[in-house]
């Protein structure tokens, strides 16, 4: 029988953070591997198994936080054309992906969003939010309500 794997995919350094420190207590209550998957988007101008600049940096600030919570995990530095190659890479395997980021609270963010994507794919995912999404304006549905009275009241 194959060990599970727990895969923490990359997003912002703090959505990482996150989504490692749920990763290592769920990797070691299933015995599973932690697998931290760093994607790296480039153009097609670069070949996709020639070495990564600068992989050694995220090898070794993700394998510190890792290290500095109790785990232990292997760091991939992957080279993909866009978002749809991380998610066949991912959803071809039977683990469970954890992804952190922040959580919107009408829209949702980025990060979010690739969760869903994972999820229509067919992948488990665990979602960890680590703040509000900071990225997009908007307003709660009852504050625009409120303000949309407040502006018909003045009329």
């Amino acid at each position: 029988m194959e060990q599970p794997v727990v895969q923490v995919i990359a997003t912002t350094f703090a959505g990482t953070k996150a989504a490692i420190l749920a990763a290592i207590p769920l990797a070691k209550g299933s015995g599973a591997k932690l697998v931290v998957l760093v994607p790296r988007i480039v153009s097609y101008a670069v070949e996709l198994d020639s070495p990564v600049e600068g992989s050694a940096f995220f090898i070794k600030r993700y394998g510190d936080l890792v290290e500095e919570h109790g785990g232990s995990a292997e760091i991939e530095v992957c080279l993909c054309r866009s978002l749809d190659d991380i998610v066949a890479r991912v959803a071809d395997g039977q683990s469970r992906v954890v992804i952190g980021g922040p959580a919107g609270r009408w829209l949702t963010s980025p990060e979010e969003r690739f969760a869903n994507r994972l999820i229509h794919a067919g992948c488990p995912v665990v979602f960890v939010a680590c703040g509000t999404n900071s990225t997009q304006r908007r307003v709660s549905p009852g504050a625009a309500a409120l303000l949309a009275i407040g502006v018909l009241a003045h009329l």
